[in-house]
């Protein structure tokens, strides 16, 4: 059986002073003599107490904490940023809560839920519907796009320079000789999947060139398989996503190996984590890009500002083996 927690009741009782001294002195905010503070954490300690941080947070509406939305396990580049965000955060002396959603985008439920438990701002991965400006309005906590931009004036992003991205991995593959191209990508509703092959598909326009385009949001496999069957192998696959194109590339293995196509993917994953395949990708220092988003916007939720941020950071990309 589990033994029985201690309540800050029973330590007040037996440190002989009240509930709400027990409660200043863990909350660190009130005048509480030197003597008593030293007696209430002996009594705490001795009982094995351990404050109930978020039913305070529920009580003074802060529970010096963010929120962080995402829709999928499987993504293996949400968990790297992820882990820079937590690392961030405790920087800042900050929580986090991590919000797995079955959604691409984040509504006005999502968002509500997000800060139902006090939460000082929220971080999302996805882009926002239009009704989650009014609840900003509303109940001002601050929510960051990260990764992706949004044209919704109450609503922050700082993002990627996706569009020179596009423009670096067109460069390189028109460097190492490639005449034909295609790019892997999932909904253009998305704004960075639009702003990549924008970025892409004008430089190799600049040069005479044209990209095939295939969605493959539901897996590369079979799509790939018609693609190459009506139009034959391109010489080089620009992937939306580092996790598009490891699939890719496990594709290609069916055509000669897969040695005769180059492939560049987005987020370069390769530089944060060790991997079998150290892959050609489109990246940015995350743990420097991660720490100014966090500043940024914790300082514009702990002073109340109503400024909007919206940037784009500078791109490089990285020389793997597979470009």
């Amino acid at each position: 059986m589990a033994a029985k927690k201690t309540t800050i009741k029973e330590v007040a009782a037996a440190a002989n002073v009240t509930a709400q001294t027990v409660s200043r002195v863990f909350r660190q905010n009130g005048y509480v003599s030197a003597e008593t503070r030293e007696r209430v954490l002996e009594v705490a300690s001795r009982l094995n107490y351990v404050p109930n941080r978020f039913a305070a947070s529920l009580r003074t509406g802060n529970a010096k904490s963010i929120a962080v939305i995402f829709d999928s396990l499987k993504n293996f580049y949400f968990a790297v940023m992820i882990d820079y965000i937590q690392r961030a955060a405790q920087e800042r002396e900050y929580g986090l809560q991590t919000i797995l959603v079955n959604s691409h985008t984040v509504t006005e439920s999502i968002y509500r839920d997000a800060i139902s438990v006090g939460v000082t701002a929220v971080i999302s991965f996805l882009e926002v519907e239009p009704e989650v400006s009014d609840s900003v309005n509303n109940f001002g906590v601050p929510i960051m796009v990260f990764g992706r931009r949004t044209d919704y004036k109450e609503i922050d992003y700082i993002t990627t320079d996706d569009v020179g991205g596009g423009r670096l991995v067109a460069e390189r593959l028109i460097a190492r000789g490639c005449k034909s191209f295609l790019y892997m990508s999932e909904s253009f509703g998305m704004s960075c999947v639009r702003d990549r092959y924008e970025g892409f598909s004008s430089t190799l326009a600049e040069h005479g060139f044209t990209s095939g385009i295939i969605d493959c949001g539901g897996g590369a496999q079979h799509l790939l398989g018609d693609y190459v069957s009506k139009n034959g192998l391109p010489d080089a696959i620009f992937c939306f996503s580092d996790m598009t194109a490891f699939g890719v590339l496990n594709e290609l293995k069916k055509y000669d190996g897969g040695e005769n196509t180059l492939v560049i993917g987005y987020d370069d994953i390769s530089s944060d984590v060790v991997l079998p395949v150290d892959l050609t990708s489109v990246g940015i220092d995350k743990g420097a890009y991660v720490k100014h988003m966090i500043s940024r916007i914790l300082d514009k939720a702990e002073s109340g500002s109503t400024e909007r941020i919206a940037e784009k950071a500078e791109v490089r990309l990285h020389i793997g083996d597979t470009a």
